[in-house]
């Protein structure tokens, strides 16, 4: 059977070069150097392998890559290593040296946070680590020489990151940040908000779509123009506004000096992406995970909206939540928050599984974003306490919500045995929409 297939890929081969030429037979000719390549540096990694193997009784060695394609994952899943390393958290009690390294193949968003990682981990070429880390992979034993909280993503339910702060700026780059904000029109003592609306331009620059098919995102964007009234409140107030991304399908054009469509300038950066999200007084986000995970990295407040429901970041005190609202399109009414879990749409991660569930996500209106960021201006400048009501309502939302995600967790097919998604629910939700949507407490 194998020498059927042998003989059968290799007359395909033969095909192909016939029938489209030259070019064809010098494309196949790469791929198979390339192959054999890979094969060559897998049989040289085996002798370094056994070596690590043999200086485990007194020398720890582990190797793990870094997911770097991905803004959110480059500096979440570091971020949370450097926090368990500095406070000994699930890290080996003999004596270790840790290997890092991002894969050769692997295209980098943003090179100022490649910069600072660089600065706080033993980072090598992949072209040494990677074939090292494959063949260790294959041995027995393997998992101890990994770097497990590199491996996958964990929420920081511990609030690691404000006692830590993974990520931080040299003098100099302290001081061309600042000079940076001037040339935007901030003098020193100016607050500025970051705003972090979700659309498809970012995914489509970074994999086309003639490579994959990036609908089933869809759910998660929202349409700029609704913030346009919490920019217009937050510039009333005194306050700048940078609307973020690295590109944008629409312009936020606006004849206001202080709302800045930093997406489209010509003064963005690598650098000014993670120089605004450290010094932002605090973040709106519509479910940009990228931009407002890595805020979260530097402590700051975030008013989010965040998509699935299941999914929202609950652990922090400074996280103001609202979340769009989920219409059953066949009896023409919204669902409760217990109804998202039972109809099965808390951890619905594709476009077409809402529309599959006749469930259709309306966008919150301009009003609703805007209260919510008055809301968190309220509680960051004057400590507004909440009345008794409100105060009732959000102890309910935890309640309730803490009770449905105990009850319906099992629908949740991304979340690992023992990986805890919540931990203490902290976050408040928005004080107005919850009087607003009393039905929706059920």
């Amino acid at each position: 059977m194998k020498i059927i297939k042998t003989a059968t890929f290799i007359k395909k081969q033969i095909n192909d070069i016939k029938i489209y030429g030259t070019k064809e037979f010098f494309r196949k000719f790469y791929l198979l150097i390339k192959f054999f390549s890979v094969v060559f540096m897998d049989i040289i990694a085996i002798l370094p392998c056994l070596i690590i193997r043999l200086i485990s009784p007194l020398v720890l060695i582990r190797i793990q890559r870094i997911p770097a394609g991905n803004f959110g994952d480059f500096a979440l899943h570091p971020a949370m290593y450097y926090c368990k390393k500095k406070f000994k958290i699930d890290q080996p009690t003999k004596k270790h040296i840790d290997l890092v390294y991002i894969h050769y193949r692997e295209k980098l968003y943003n090179k100022q946070l490649e910069k600072m990682w660089k600065r706080k981990f033993n980072f090598l070429s992949g072209y040494l680590l990677d074939p090292i880390n494959r063949i260790n992979r294959l041995i027995p034993g393997w998992e101890k020489h990994i770097i497990k909280s590199l491996h996958r993503h964990q929420r920081d339910v511990d609030l690691l990151y404000e006692k830590c702060r993974p990520l931080k700026f040299t003098d100099e780059e302290e001081v061309y940040g600042n000079k940076m904000l001037n040339k935007f029109g901030l003098k020193d003592k100016d607050k500025f908000v970051c705003l972090a609306v979700r659309d498809r331009a970012y995914q489509q620059k970074k994999i086309p779509t003639t490579q994959r098919d990036w609908s089933y995102h869809d759910y998660r964007h929202t349409d700029v123009y609704k913030f346009y009234l919490a920019a217009e409140e937050l510039t009333k107030r005194g306050y700048y506004v940078f609307r973020m991304g690295v590109c944008a399908e629409k312009s936020f054009g606006t004849n206001n000096p202080k709302i800045i469509d930093y997406a489209n300038s010509n003064l963005r950066s690598d650098f000014m992406d993670i120089y605004l999200a450290a010094k932002c007084y605090f973040c709106v986000s519509s479910s940009s995970y990228g931009f407002s995970d890595l805020t979260n990295l530097f402590a700051k407040p975030i008013v989010n909206m965040n998509l699935p429901f299941g999914e929202i970041a609950t652990y922090s005190e400074k996280f103001l939540l609202i979340v769009k609202h989920h219409f059953l399109k066949k009896e023409n009414r919204k669902l409760s928050l217990t109804e998202i879990f039972s109809h099965g749409a808390a951890w619905i991660n594709d476009t077409k599984v809402y529309k599959q569930k006749d469930i259709e996500l309306i966008d919150n209106s301009e009003e609703e974003i805007r209260d919510v960021v008055v809301e968190m201006i309220e509680n960051l400048e004057f400590k507004k306490k909440l009345d008794p009501e409100d105060e009732q309502l959000q102890e309910s939302f935890k309640s309730l919500y803490a009770k449905n995600i105990k009850r319906y967790e099992y629908q949740n097919e991304s979340m690992k045995p023992g990986e805890i998604m919540h931990g203490t629910i902290r976050c408040r939700f928005g004080s107005k929409f919850l009087r607003e949507n009393k039905a929706w407490l059920k």
